[in-house]
Protein backbone atom coordinates (compact mmCIF):
# COMPACT_ATOMS: atom_id res chain seq x y z
CA UNK A 1 0.00 0.00 0.00
CA UNK A 2 1.44 3.28 -0.89
CA UNK A 3 1.49 6.31 1.72
CA UNK A 4 -1.19 8.14 -0.06
CA UNK A 5 -3.57 5.05 0.61
CA UNK A 6 -2.39 4.21 3.67
CA UNK A 7 -2.85 7.86 4.66
CA UNK A 8 -6.74 7.90 3.27
CA UNK A 9 -6.95 4.80 4.96
CA UNK A 10 -5.84 5.90 8.90
CA UNK A 11 -7.58 9.41 8.51
CA UNK A 12 -3.99 10.86 8.67
CA UNK A 13 -2.83 13.73 6.59
CA UNK A 14 -0.65 12.59 3.59
CA UNK A 15 1.22 15.46 3.35
CA UNK A 16 2.42 14.43 7.36
CA UNK A 17 2.97 10.94 6.31
CA UNK A 18 4.85 11.47 3.25
CA UNK A 19 7.53 13.60 5.78
CA UNK A 20 7.96 10.64 7.60
CA UNK A 21 8.34 8.43 5.50
CA UNK A 22 11.17 10.62 3.36
CA UNK A 23 12.86 11.54 6.69
CA UNK A 24 14.83 7.69 6.45
CA UNK A 25 11.84 6.03 8.86
CA UNK A 26 11.27 2.79 6.49
CA UNK A 27 7.87 2.58 6.46
CA UNK A 28 6.48 -0.52 9.05
CA UNK A 29 8.38 2.35 11.92
CA UNK A 30 6.16 5.54 10.71
CA UNK A 31 2.88 3.40 10.88
CA UNK A 32 4.12 2.87 14.37
CA UNK A 33 4.05 6.43 15.34
CA UNK A 34 1.38 7.76 16.55
CA UNK A 35 0.89 11.23 14.69
CA UNK A 36 -0.84 13.88 17.13
CA UNK A 37 -0.72 16.94 18.58
CA UNK A 38 1.21 16.94 22.09
CA UNK A 39 -0.24 19.30 24.17
CA UNK A 40 1.54 22.64 24.96
CA UNK A 41 0.73 22.89 28.08
CA UNK A 42 0.66 20.57 31.03
CA UNK A 43 -3.25 20.26 31.85
CA UNK A 44 -2.75 21.46 35.27
CA UNK A 45 -0.83 24.30 34.07
CA UNK A 46 -3.51 25.14 31.49
CA UNK A 47 -6.12 25.12 34.27
CA UNK A 48 -4.52 27.45 36.33
CA UNK A 49 -3.95 29.45 33.20
CA UNK A 50 -7.89 28.87 32.44
CA UNK A 51 -8.54 29.90 36.44
CA UNK A 52 -6.16 33.13 35.34
CA UNK A 53 -8.15 34.37 33.03
CA UNK A 54 -11.50 34.07 34.66
CA UNK A 55 -9.79 36.48 37.49
CA UNK A 56 -9.29 38.83 35.36
CA UNK A 57 -12.23 39.01 33.29
CA UNK A 58 -14.47 39.14 37.11
CA UNK A 59 -12.12 42.04 37.76
CA UNK A 60 -13.67 43.71 34.76
CA UNK A 61 -10.37 43.66 32.84
CA UNK A 62 -10.73 42.43 29.41
CA UNK A 63 -8.49 39.45 27.37
CA UNK A 64 -8.29 39.61 23.71
CA UNK A 65 -7.50 36.82 21.80
CA UNK A 66 -3.87 38.48 21.17
CA UNK A 67 -3.26 39.10 25.03
CA UNK A 68 -4.25 35.37 26.26
CA UNK A 69 -1.79 33.95 23.68
CA UNK A 70 0.85 36.44 24.93
CA UNK A 71 0.13 35.45 28.30
CA UNK A 72 0.38 31.78 27.58
CA UNK A 73 3.91 32.44 25.92
CA UNK A 74 5.01 34.04 29.07
CA UNK A 75 3.62 31.40 31.29
CA UNK A 76 5.26 28.72 29.12
CA UNK A 77 8.64 30.76 29.14
CA UNK A 78 8.41 31.49 32.93
CA UNK A 79 7.75 27.49 33.45
CA UNK A 80 10.49 26.60 30.83
CA UNK A 81 7.63 24.34 29.61
CA UNK A 82 9.06 23.92 26.04
CA UNK A 83 7.01 25.20 23.04
CA UNK A 84 7.64 25.52 19.24
CA UNK A 85 7.01 29.26 19.12
CA UNK A 86 9.32 31.51 17.96
CA UNK A 87 10.27 34.52 20.81
CA UNK A 88 10.61 36.78 17.89
CA UNK A 89 6.28 37.28 17.74
CA UNK A 90 6.13 36.35 21.98
CA UNK A 91 2.58 34.97 21.20
CA UNK A 92 1.65 31.04 21.17
CA UNK A 93 0.23 29.84 17.90
CA UNK A 94 -3.36 30.65 16.40
CA UNK A 95 -3.61 27.27 16.13
CA UNK A 96 -3.21 26.55 20.27
CA UNK A 97 -5.56 29.30 20.51
CA UNK A 98 -8.12 27.83 18.84
CA UNK A 99 -7.75 24.32 20.26
CA UNK A 100 -7.84 26.15 23.71
CA UNK A 101 -10.86 27.43 22.98
CA UNK A 102 -12.47 24.50 21.71
CA UNK A 103 -11.72 23.15 25.53
CA UNK A 104 -13.40 26.17 27.06
CA UNK A 105 -15.98 27.52 24.67
CA UNK A 106 -18.70 26.75 27.11
CA UNK A 107 -16.90 28.57 30.01
CA UNK A 108 -14.84 31.71 28.53
CA UNK A 109 -15.84 34.44 26.44
CA UNK A 110 -13.35 36.91 25.21
CA UNK A 111 -14.23 40.73 24.12
CA UNK A 112 -12.75 43.69 23.36
CA UNK A 113 -12.13 45.22 26.80
CA UNK A 114 -14.08 48.59 27.29
CA UNK A 115 -13.23 51.25 29.52
CA UNK A 116 -15.61 51.33 32.88
CA UNK A 117 -15.33 53.28 35.42
CA UNK A 118 -14.30 52.69 39.11
CA UNK A 119 -17.38 53.59 40.56
CA UNK A 120 -19.57 51.90 37.98
CA UNK A 121 -17.93 48.16 38.78
CA UNK A 122 -17.82 48.84 42.52
CA UNK A 123 -21.34 50.58 42.61
CA UNK A 124 -23.53 47.79 41.76
CA UNK A 125 -23.53 45.13 43.96
CA UNK A 126 -26.10 42.63 45.18
CA UNK A 127 -26.36 44.57 48.19
CA UNK A 128 -27.07 48.13 46.00
CA UNK A 129 -29.64 46.29 43.54
CA UNK A 130 -31.68 44.63 46.95
CA UNK A 131 -31.84 48.46 48.35
CA UNK A 132 -32.76 49.63 44.74
CA UNK A 133 -35.59 47.47 44.38
CA UNK A 134 -36.59 48.06 48.26
CA UNK A 135 -37.05 51.47 47.63
CA UNK A 136 -38.78 50.97 43.89
CA UNK A 137 -41.27 48.47 45.55
CA UNK A 138 -42.17 51.64 48.36
CA UNK A 139 -41.91 54.08 45.76
CA UNK A 140 -44.79 51.79 43.80
CA UNK A 141 -46.99 51.00 46.93
CA UNK A 142 -46.95 54.69 47.99
CA UNK A 143 -48.19 56.40 44.68
CA UNK A 144 -50.15 53.80 42.99
CA UNK A 145 -48.65 54.29 39.42
CA UNK A 146 -50.54 52.73 36.71
CA UNK A 147 -47.92 51.07 34.18
CA UNK A 148 -48.40 53.60 31.25
CA UNK A 149 -46.71 56.15 33.45
CA UNK A 150 -43.31 53.87 33.87
CA UNK A 151 -40.77 54.49 32.19
CA UNK A 152 -37.38 52.73 31.07
CA UNK A 153 -34.41 55.66 30.93
CA UNK A 154 -31.08 55.05 31.37
CA UNK A 155 -28.48 57.37 32.07
CA UNK A 156 -27.90 58.69 28.58
CA UNK A 157 -31.65 59.22 28.46
CA UNK A 158 -30.99 61.86 31.00
CA UNK A 159 -29.69 65.54 30.63
CA UNK A 160 -26.70 66.65 33.49
CA UNK A 161 -26.91 70.23 32.26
Amino acid sequence: MGYLAGANQYNVPHSTLGDYIRSNWDTFQACQLKLETKPIMPPAHEEKFFEYILLIERKYFGCTRDDVRRLAFQLAVQNKIPNPFSVAKEAEGKHWFRRFMKRYKYKLSLRQPEGISTARATGFSKEQLEIFCDLYEKELAAHDYPPSRIFNVDETGLRVV
